[in-house]
Formats: C-alpha cells, sequence, structure tokens
C-alpha cells in the first residue's frame, strides 16, 4: 500500500495522549442486515446467556435498513435470557460504494468505520463483534481491558505475518483479526478518524482484499494492542496440528496460551467459508445449535447433516475369525478339479482373443493415416491478432482508454494471485478504479487484459479466447519501460518499491513481439504519422531529464561501486537466460553468441564490457555471459547499468531496453534480435523487420512507446499522472530509500 497517510494517524494518534475511556455500560456493537440479523441474534443469545456482570448492555446495530417489526421482534424476545437495551443505526454507506466485497466480507462490515460518528456521545468505548461467532464466557471480562492509549484491542490474527508481508508492513506489525475489536471510540473522535479512512480510501480502495480489517492494520499498526488469544479463537485453529505448525510461525503466538484457548475459548469464531447453518465441518459447529436453539429462529434454521466419516481403507476386522471349510475327498474331486479344468479352458480361449485382437489393431494402425502434428502457438496467435487488428481503430490512447473504462468493471487476467495480491501488478487495479481484476472462467468480463505473454499458460490461451469469441476488448499490458524501482525478486526492497508504478498498454500486441505488428509499430510505420513541435520538444525535455537523473528500467539500482570504464568502451547487455521476450524479438541462444562474438571481433583493441540482467542477479541465475572469451571483462554485479552506459560509447543488445537507453544518450546500438526500437534507421540491426519501413527518430518512438501508450499512477493519491510527475515520485523514493539505508 501506500504509507503516505499511517504517519499522519501516527502522529494525531500521538497529540491526542493518552485516552483511557470509562462507562458504566457494556455497549456492543454489531454490523449486520435483514438477512443477516439471524446469525446476529445467535451470538447475542450466547452473550446474554453467559454474562455474569452487573453493567446494564446496550446492543447497537449499524444496518443500511431498519428491520422490519417482525425481525426486531425476535431480537427483542431475546431479553428472556437476560434484559439489555436494543438500538437500530441506519447507515449511510456511500462512502463504501464501489469497494470490493467478497465471500465471508461483506459491506456491512465496513459500517463500524462510521461507529464513531454514529453511537451516542455515552458510548466512549464499544465491543464490536461479528455474527458469525459464539460468546462462551462473560463478556465483561474482554470489555474491561484497558486500551494502554491504543485505537483498538484484540486477538492476533492467525496469520498475521502472511498478510503483513502481502500489504507491505513489517512483519511484527499489529495485525488484529477485526471480527472481535474493542474500540476506543473517543481516540477516534479525538484523531479525525473519518478522515485519514477518506484520505486512505483514495488511494486503495481497488486493492482491499480484506475487508475493513485490512484498512484498520494498514492505517493504525502502531496502535494496535493484543488481547488474549481465547477471546477470538478463530481460523483453522482446531484443527488437529495447528499449534505445532502456525501458533508462532505464521504469528506471533504463544503456544502454550494458543493450545489453552482451543481447549477451552472464550469466543469462537466460525471465520472459515463454511459457517455452522452450512456445514457442520467446523470442529465445534454443534455447540452453535445449542446458542441457536434459544432464539426465535431455532425452527426458522435446519440443521445440516453430519458430514460421513471418511473411510480409513481398509476392511473392517471381527474379533471372531471364521474358521475354513472342511476339504473331503469327495468335495475336492467333484468340486475342486473340474473348476479348475474349466478355469485353464477359459484362460486358453482368452489368450487367442487377445492375439486376435492385437493383430487386428496392428493391420489398423499400420493402414492409418498419420496425424498432422499439432497448430504451432505462435502462428495461433499471429492469426488471432492480425485478424481482430482489421477492425482495430485508427489511433489508441492508452490513457484514454483507462479514463474511457468504467469503474468496478470485470476483468478478466491471466495475472497470478501473487502477482496481484501485494504483488507487482496490483497498482493495475487502482489505475483501471476497480477490483475485480483476476483470472475467472464462470462469467463473460467486460475486458480481457493480458499481464504476460505466457503461449505455454492455459490461462492466457482462455482470456485470448474469451476476447476472440465473443469479440472483447483485449489488452496487451507490460510494466512501463521506464515504470518500476526494484526488482520484484529484490528481497531487500519494501512492497511499495517493487509495485510497478506504471504500465505499457497495447491494444494489438506486446510491444516485444516482433512476430506481429502491435500498436506502437503500427502507429511508428504509418506514412503520416508525424510528432507536432510541441509533442517533440517534449519528448526530448524528457528524455533529457530521464538521462541526467540516471532514469531506467530498475530505478533503486543506480547508484554502485565506482567502476574504472576505459575510453571507447564497448558494452554488451545480457537478458534473462530462456526469457520469451528473446524468443518474440526473432532470437535464441545463439544471437547471444553471435553477439558476444562481434562484439569481440568488430571492436579490435577496444575493451568489452558484459552486463548481467538484474533479474539474474537477484535470483542468482545463468546468464548468457560467455568465460572463454578473454576479450571481455565482466561487470561485478553491484556496478549498475546506470553508472557504466554513459561511459560506453557503442552498445550491444539482442532487445534489452538497455539499447532504447542507449539512443536516448545518443550511443550506438547494434541489435540481434528485433526490439521495438530496431528497424527505424537509428540502430545497426543484425535481425530485420521488414514489415518496419519508416525512418524514425528517438522522440518519435519516445513519445509513442513512453508518453501515448504508457499510463503512470501516483500511488499516495491514487491518481494517474503524466511522466514527468513519475520522474519525480522516482527521484522521492530513491532519497526515502537511500535514508532507510543509512
Amino acid at each position: 500500500m501506500s504509507l503516505a497517510q499511517a504517519p499522519v494517524a501516527f502522529e494525531r494518534i500521538q497529540a491526542a495522549g493518552h485516552i483511557e475511556p470509562v462507562q458504566e455500560t457494556v455497549d456492543l456493537v454489531f454490523a449486520s442486515d435483514d438477512r443477516y440479523v439471524r446469525f446476529t441474534a445467535v451470538t447475542l443469545a450466547s452473550i446474554l446467556k453467559n454474562y455474569s456482570g452487573s453493567a446494564p448492555i446496550r446492543v447497537f446495530i449499524l444496518i443500511d435498513k431498519l428491520l422490519p417489526e417482525a425481525e426486531r421482534a425476535k431480537l427483542e424476545a431475546l431479553r428472556s435470557i437476560r434484559e439489555f437495551s436494543l438500538h437500530e443505526i441506519p447507515v449511510d454507506a456511500r462512502l463504501f460504494a464501489n469497494i470490493k466485497t467478497s465471500e465471508g466480507i461483506s459491506i456491512a462490515t465496513y459500517y463500524r468505520l462510521l461507529m464513531h460518528k454514529l453511537l451516542p456521545a455515552d458510548a466512549r468505548k464499544v465491543l464490536y463483534l461479528d455474527s458469525d461467532l459464539i460468546i462462551r464466557k462473560s463478556i465483561d471480562e474482554l470489555f474491561s481491558v484497558p486500551f494502554d492509549g491504543a485505537l483498538f484491542a484484540g486477538v492476533e490474527d492467525t496469520i498475521s505475518r502472511t498478510y503483513n508481508a502481502k500489504f507491505g508492513l513489517a512483519e511484527s506489525a499489529k495485525h488484529v483479526n477485526a471480527g472481535v475489536l474493542l474500540v476506543n471510540v473517543d481516540l477516534m473522535r479525538a484523531i479525525g478518524f473519518s478522515e485519514l479512512v477518506e484520505r486512505y480510501l483514495e488511494s486503495n480502495r481497488y486493492r482491499l482484499v480484506l475487508g475493513d480489517q485490512q484498512i484498520l492494520t494498514e492505517l493504525f499498526f502502531g496502535s494496535i494492542k493484543y488481547v488474549p488469544v481465547k477471546w477470538n479463537v478463530h481460523g483453522s485453529m482446531f484443527k488437529t496440528d495447528w499449534v505445532e505448525k502456525v501458533a508462532g510461525v505464521e504469528n506471533y503466538m504463544n503456544q502454550g496460551e494458543a493450545t489453552a484457548a482451543i481447549s477451552d475459548p472464550a469466543i469462537i469464531h466460525y471465520t472459515l467459508k463454511r459457517k455452522p447453518w452450512m456445514s457442520l465441518e467446523h470442529a465445534r459447529a454443534e455447540e452453535w445449535f445449542v446458542y441457536l436453539a434459544l432464539t426465535p429462529y431455532a425452527l426458522e434454521i435446519e440443521k445440516p447433516e453430519k458430514p460421513e466419516e471418511a473411510p480409513s481403507g481398509k476392511p473392517k476386522q471381527t474379533n471372531k475369525k471364521s474358521a475354513p471349510e472342511k476339504m473331503t475327498l469327495g468335495r475336492f474331486l467333484t468340486v475342486i478339479v473340474p473348476a479348475t479344468l474349466v478355469s485353464f479352458t477359459r484362460i486358453r480361449k482368452t489368450r487367442l482373443a487377445v492375439g486376435k485382437l492385437e493383430r487386428r489393431l496392428d493391420a489398423l494402425e499400420k493402414k492409418k493415416p498419420q496425424t498432422a502434428p499439432p497448430a504451432d502457438r505462435g502462428v495461433t496467435l499471429k492469426n488471432i491478432l492480425v485478424s481482430r487488428s482489421a477492425n482495430a481503430p485508427a489511433a489508441f490512447s492508452a490513457r484514454a482508454m483507462i479514463e474511457s473504462l468504467p469503474a468496478n468493471s470485470v476483468i478478466m487476467s491471466n495475472v497470478h494471485k501473487k502477482d496481484m495480491e501485494g504483488g507487482y501488478a496490483e497498482n493495475i487495479k487502482t489505475i483501471t478504479k476497480t477490483g475485480n481484476f483476476f483470472y475467472f472462467t464462470d462469467r463473460l468480463p467486460d475486458a480481457v487484459f493480458l499481464l504476460s505473454q505466457r503461449i505455454e499458460q492455459d490461462m492466457f490461451w482462455s482470456c485470448v479466447d474469451t476476447a476472440y469469441l465473443y469479440d472483447l476488448p483485449l489488452y496487451f499490458t507490460e510494466v512501463a519501460l521506464f515504470g518500476a524501482f526494484a526488482s520484484y525478486f529484490d528481497p531487500d526492497a519494501t512492497l511499495n518499491e517493487r509495485r510497478a508504478l506504471g504500465f505499457m498498454i497495447d491494444d494489438l500486441g506486446y510491444y516485444f513481439d516482433a512476430r506481429q505488428p502491435s500498436r506502437i509499430e503500427r502507429t511508428l510505420n504509418k506514412s503520416d504519422f508525424v510528432l507536432s513541435e510541441q509533442e517533440s520538444r517534449r519528448a526530448r525535455a524528457v528524455i533529457n531529464r530521464i538521462c541526467a537523473e540516471g532514469i531506467t528500467k530498475y530505478n533503486k539500482y543506480v547508484v554502485g561501486p565506482e567502476f574504472e570504464i576505459e575510453p571507447n568502451a564497448v558494452l554488451v547487455i545480457d537478458q534473462k537466460k530462456g526469457d520469451a521476450s528473446i524468443q518474440f524479438a526473432g532470437a535464441n541462444d545463439f544471437s547471444f553468441h553471435r553477439m558476444l562474438d562481434a562484439a569481440v571481433e568488430e571492436n579490435p583493441g577496444r575493451p568489452v564490457y558484459f552486463k548481467r540482467h538484474p533479474d539474474s542477479i537477484q535470483r542468482n541465475m545463468n546468464s548468457y555471459r560467455n568465460r572463454n572469451i578473454n576479450e571481455i571483462t565482466v561487470l561485478p554485479d553491484d556496478v549498475t547499468i546506470g553508472s557504466v552506459i554513459d561511459r560506453c560509447d557503442k552498445i550491444y543488445t539482442v532487445s534489452s531496453q538497455v539499447g532504447f537507453e542507449g539512443l536516448m544518450r545518443e550511443k550506438e546500438v547494434v541489435t540481434f534480435g528485433a526490439p521495438f526500437y530496431s528497424g527505424w534507421g537509428l540502430t545497426d540491426d543484425r535481425g530485420t523487420v521488414q514489415r518496419r519501413t519508416q525512418r524514425r527518430t528517438v522522440e518519435e518512438l519516445f513519445h509513442v512507446a513512453c508518453i501515448n501508450q504508457s499510463v503512470y499512477l501516483n500511488p499516495d493519491t491514487g491518481k494517474l499522472i503524466e511522466i514527468e510527475e513519475l520522474i519525480d515520485i522516482i527521484l522521492q523514493m530513491r532519497a526515502d530509500n537511500a535514508a532507510r539505508r543509512t
């Protein structure tokens, strides 16, 4: 996430001072609706049944509309267990409009973020409770826990470390399961809580995957207090080996405390998808029905059938062994001998029949025509893309397309969950204004976005087929040329640093795939395409600034140890070995061998340097360097491309972006593949794309690829920005990174 709001929250909490609210009532808050109130009733019944305190209980239900009289009457009937007062509070939830919800997380869960405004002034502290739990101890014990200056108190989530990594927080950041949450309402009111949440949602609403628990954690992890585990035994904690495998491993729970809590929980929280009213799979599901029986809903909710026990896989054994049947001579002669002779006869007939069948199959196989080889996937893809391009619009702007995309569109993509939730691609959700950006096959999408060209991947072809067969918009999306800060494989980078800040979007094909024209190629290849004087000046100004500031593909790695580069140097650029983009550029492993040989043979007496690819360095992968060529010096891995590119006169590459950066610096560039910047008269090309017939300037290439075909995001505001502002953000990230390391 963008952590810009978190420091503001910390400062306000500190400025508010130590606020410890005291009140004479036990105030409970639920967020519900007329469909879920029956389950709320069960939770409330368990509270009333086990309450041994003396303070009056007030129950506040945050709800989108007032309950029908019949439903309210059923809740009021619970007074037969213990007296309490019931207060319905209608909620205007427009603040949370267009926030993605998921199974198990409804829009009602966000209502508690407004409780400081909605509750009466004398509600100074409250206990928020989900409706999928039962309380087995007196709730006043939890309600009386002091805040010690914290804003929230609750039980640590069972997989807090996993969630914190996904959210870009420190592994040890306080992270509670928000289904049982003690809330310091006085402190909420003192810090301008609503404004903080609104500012957070401006830049993060489309990346929410864990409801308001994610909001509370990311904004207020520094003002959370843990309470004993017994007050929210949730998730998979009741599984036999949970303590051994999870406690203290995926969280910071004490194993002894966790064991005791599971043995005698104060609160059982049914957080798994299969709630007790759906299934009895949960180890403590039966107990929920004990409290259901105390409510007027007992006859309305049918108890599911108990799941059958899994078979052991072994036949049942009986204690009594059956005695073998006694064998007599008469039985042997009249039963065993004839049966044996019949068996031998049948075996012989079976063998003859099998032999005859095998001979027939052999004969058929010889007559059968040879099956044609399967179609090449690259050919299939080209046919699809070329046919689609015939009806494509004359012009395309990535930003115009994004701005015309309706908010909360349903987008099908071949992206992996790990890349979208806390991964390098997460910002694409904010750019496209939707949290509905994932792979699915159960409906038709509004648009299809490919985030990688993995032609051996089933997800890729499912996306292509869906767009092709149903004439849906199809966009080829890749991290923008200057839109990344750190490699996603860098373990020392923060999540914000690994997350892409910009994407290049093409409606015809990937810019790096020379096998068919992309929108970039089509635009540059049009004889009537020309930049205006203003566009040309802008492109040159941005190019000059990129070169001056050392902006590159991965902008974290520009400062490194000084390495002496001899005059008239030649730089040879590595790429990720086996990367599909090499094949798409019409190259292969042999292309790198040719390039290495040519760099030496064509530059006698000149120093030749080889620079490994950052991803190969971060992942400790092999590269295309050849240690047997003594004339080539392999640069140390910690020497950055930004520190050497300006001091080299000539660059050899297959299809790396570094070649384009060399052109921006007016270097001589030799290509051994067909990158998007080759074939326009700017490079010495050893591979050609005969479709490219126009002569172009560096400014034209840059404007099309980096301005017209790319979109950029300010992660702190969630707003689209121009590339000039992106450079400012990258420079600030460099400064922040340097400060963190010193």
